[in-house]
């Protein structure tokens, strides 16, 4: 799976009502690139109910904007958002639609992206997140995409992100026996005769063990 960063040439503003989605993008917009916090940017206030659990600083509204040209030939492609933190309550929308969420503030979670957007044509992706309501953290948590996101292109038949764990049965220092599970995700509107090989090599990249 190809990956790339999906940080830059994002718009940004504060939404002050939850509820509401004008699907322009205002004038009072700011170009910035990712991870943004945008709570490090409110100004402290000691009537703050986050008290000193943010530093004195109040969550909002947070929006975000991306537009992408996605051409005609990711068609027969698979593309996947990983969004590494977003805190908190976040909403995705693409072209409109909602296409993804995730409450937690702190974990990673994916959306695709295949079933909304259009190809051959610019695409708009936008990120609500709402956090407004306090108090919500018993720490300095920050707000809006804090963390890297990163834009997936596979094959329409693909390992799934994360997709593949390893688990240690038994080890000594000469012997090892490794459980490893992957999966697989085919998008293809029929059976695929396919051949999944997992390869275990050394530190110096020499072959230890391979299974077909």
């Amino acid at each position: 799976m190809y990956i790339k960063s999906f940080n830059n040439d994002w718009y940004f503003w504060r939404e002050k009502d939850a509820f509401s989605l004008i699907w322009d993008i205002p004038e009072n917009a700011r170009r910035i690139d990712l991870p943004h916090d945008a709570m490090l940017e409110s100004t402290p206030s000691a009537e703050s109910r986050n008290g000193g659990n943010t530093g004195y600083r109040d969550g909002d509204v947070y929006i975000y904007v991306k537009r992408i040209f996605i051409p005609e030939e990711a068609a027969q492609k698979t593309l996947i958002i990983k969004f590494e933190g977003v805190y908190m309550n976040a909403f995705v929308y693409v072209n409109g639609q909602q296409a993804g969420k995730n409450v937690y503030g702190y974990s990673v979670f994916y959306v695709a992206l295949n079933d909304y957007i259009e190809y051959g044509k610019e695409n708009e992706i936008r990120v609500q997140v709402r956090a407004g309501a306090m108090t919500n953290s018993r720490w300095y948590s920050g707000a809006g995409i804090y963390r890297d996101v990163w834009l997936l292109e596979s094959d329409i038949t693909y390992l799934e992100p994360d997709g593949v764990q390893i688990r240690t049965e038994y080890a000594d220092e000469e012997y090892a026996v490794l459980e490893v599970k992957s999966e697989i995700h085919n998008r293809h509107f029929q059976y695929q005769n396919l051949v999944l090989e997992s390869v275990i090599t050394d530190d110096d990249g020499n072959l230890i063990a391979t299974e077909r």
